[in-house]
């Protein structure tokens, strides 16, 4: 397919309700950007809080998330993803904005609860929502366009972030956590305005409806494609989020303003990307693809590795290659990874596949602010760049096994034998 050919096809995604649904996600994630990755930064440097006991802050909300996944799969699949998605928005809402007043590790780990517990309502019910509203055949475009606008939305508020925040004045990190609170509403409203859409799957006599988790665990493709997740995952999207920028400003020793312009690198890359990324992956092997972002990912943590030892402004070139290679994998991770996981869902499993899939989000949450609380915390900066880089290229060769239990059809092969 050619580009104009994509082009094409995301503006027929972009006429239906999935429309709404983008717009009110990209004001929410302009609020989200200005916040992001700085958790562990506000916490430690503004808040007195030790970097260890910070990093566990974001673990104790991984866990969390962990233990409110299955319940969320379950719920989406029975009330429909709609529903949970109103509801767990509100509370993540209610989270982020009493962030902004806490004074100690208890109140930390106390409001960090109410915003694991949202978080775990809204990733997986957004996956199962976009699916039932956007016809198979345009899946990966409406999931790289989610993605697309998502990332633009962070981009410009990590620019806003950058130009606001100030260690040595915590009033304007309230500032950043209350807006951030209230672009919520554009998430609430826009999902509430679809009335009539993202309920239950119909119960019907010719398509069995039970057996819940244990069908769905019963899948081997969905347990390998989790397995494979987690592994990547949590040495990169885990890793980017616990540690980069506690390293850029402990370990590389550069300005917590340049946080601001590591995600705009990000932003612009992945938005300027994002179309011909999905129009080169459409037809090939989709776990050919995720291994393709393991490689990407674990190059990208390699050359970040190499920032401390650098003088300060070939540091700071070296971070923003470093920032762009990693998100052309998530370029290539986004029409990838969601289309797997719900070409294999049953309908009326689909909230606890796409569940299962986030699950693999809060594990690796949990997993890699351990990893850099324990070495960055050390020190170790450079070591822990470099474990989590060899890490990704590990999950790109166990990626290749997931081949050996999808069909081709499943694997987005039988689009381009077609074509």
């Amino acid at each position: 397919m050619s580009t104009a050919a994509t082009v094409a096809d995301v503006r027929q995604v972009l006429r239906g309700p999935f429309r709404i649904l983008v717009a009110g996600r990209l004001m929410d994630a302009i609020g989200n950007g200005m916040t992001l990755s700085l958790l562990v930064v506000y916490l430690s440097e503004v808040r007195g809080i030790p970097i260890l006991i910070a990093s566990l802050v974001l673990t104790w909300m991984a866990v969390l998330g962990m233990a409110a996944a299955p319940l969320t799969g379950t719920l989406t699949d029975r009330y429909g993803p709609r529903r949970v998605i109103l509801y767990a928005v509100a509370v993540e809402c209610a989270g982020v904005a009493l962030l902004s007043q806490v004074t100690s590790a208890g109140a930390a780990f106390a409001v960090a609860s109410l915003m694991a517990i949202g978080g775990a309502g809204i990733w997986g019910p957004i996956s199962t929502f976009t699916a039932q509203i956007v016809p198979e055949e345009q899946r990966p475009t409406a999931f790289a366009v989610s993605f697309m606008c998502l990332n633009l939305g962070l981009g410009i508020g990590g620019l806003i972030g950058a130009a606001i925040v100030d260690i040595s004045r915590p009033e304007t990190f309230v500032i950043l956590y209350l807006v951030d609170a209230a672009t919520y509403a554009f998430t609430w409203l826009a999902v509430a305005s679809l009335r009539g859409l993202g309920g239950p799957v119909p119960r019907s006599e010719d398509k069995p409806t039970t057996g819940g988790w244990r069908v769905a665990l019963g899948d081997r493709r969905l347990r390998r494609m989790v397995a494979v997740s987690l592994l990547l995952l949590t040495f990169g999207y885990g890793s980017l989020e616990a540690g980069l920028a506690i390293f850029v400003t402990d370990t590389a020793l550069l300005p917590e303003g340049i946080i601001g312009f590591v995600w705009l690198v990000n932003t612009v890359t992945i938005v300027v990307c994002q179309l011909f990324v999905l129009t080169w992956v459409r037809g090939r092997s989709r776990t050919r693809m995720i291994g393709l972002v393991g490689l990407l990912w674990g190059s990208s943590w390699l050359i970040l590795a190499l920032v401390p030892e650098i003088p300060h402004t070939a540091a700071i070139v070296v971070l923003l290659a470093s920032t762009a290679v990693f998100a052309l994998g998530e370029s290539v991770w986004s029409p990838t990874a969601p289309a797997l996981v719900n070409s294999i869902a049953p309908d009326h499993l689909r909230g606890r596949y796409n569940s299962a899939q986030t699950l693999t989000w809060s594990v690796s949450a949990a997993l890699a602010p351990v990893l850099s609380g324990l070495l960055i915390g050390a020190g170790r900066g450079a070591m822990w760049a470099a474990t989590v880089g060899i890490g990704c290229l590990a999950a790109a060769a166990y990626a290749q096994t997931l081949r050996g239990v999808v069909s081709a059809e499943e694997d987005g092969r039988e689009t381009r034998v077609s074509a």
